[in-house]
């Protein structure tokens, strides 16, 4: 801590941050622990995620109000600014991908929710850097989807949402194989895929 320039505080308050996480485990009279999971045992966060995001497109369709789509639709031109190429995620890529999910969360105006959304980052991030290479067009224009079923008010923007979430899973858990762009590269118009459904986080 000396060598940090970090108080006690602060290191208690950045151990509680990672348990409550799931990155770390305390244990009574024996301090804190790095569990050791396999890639599945973490996926449940997927569950998690579904009945809060799927909440809150539901909340969203309810709504009165204008929606501002900006953030979403800045989310989706940073995953797709590296291009079509088939490739892994990129940090750049994962944070974007991250900030769209929290967005869609927020927007639904439920403080407690957003706060508890939040918490599922850190794990969520570890899961994506094992996504399997997909077409980075395809990438965003899955989450693109998503704000297209909401701008035009669908009743099954809420099932398009757990759809995206549980084919992620699906493929980062190996269940499922990417299914790659046509040999001419060529996507829909809109920046979606041929795939049949969203794939990514």
């Amino acid at each position: 801590m000396q060598m940090l320039g970090a108080g006690r505080g602060t290191v208690r308050e950045a151990m509680r941050q990672l348990v409550q996480e799931g990155l770390v485990e305390y244990r009574l009279h024996r301090g804190a622990f790095v569990p050791r999971q396999k890639l599945a045992d973490r996926l449940d966060v997927y569950v998690a995620r579904e009945a809060v995001e799927t909440w809150a497109a539901r909340k969203l369709l309810e709504s009165n109000e204008e929606l501002d789509f900006s953030k979403l639709d800045a989310a989706i031109d940073a995953m797709a600014a590296d291009g079509t190429e088939l490739a892994k995620p990129t940090e750049e890529t994962i944070a974007a991908d991250l900030r769209f999910h929290h967005e869609l969360v927020r927007m639904a105006g439920s403080e407690r929710l957003t706060r508890a959304h939040e918490t599922f980052a850190a794990e969520t991030r570890m899961l994506l850097r094992a996504h399997p290479p997909y077409p980075r067009r395809t990438y965003a224009g899955d989450h693109k989807m998503l704000v297209d079923a909401l701008r035009r008010r669908d009743p099954k923007t809420p099932d398009l949402v757990a759809e995206h979430l549980r084919l992620t899973s699906r493929l980062i858990s190996g269940e499922v194989e990417p299914e790659a762009e046509g040999a001419d590269g060529a996507s829909s118009e809109d920046g979606g895929s041929r795939h049949t459904g969203p794939i990514a986080t």
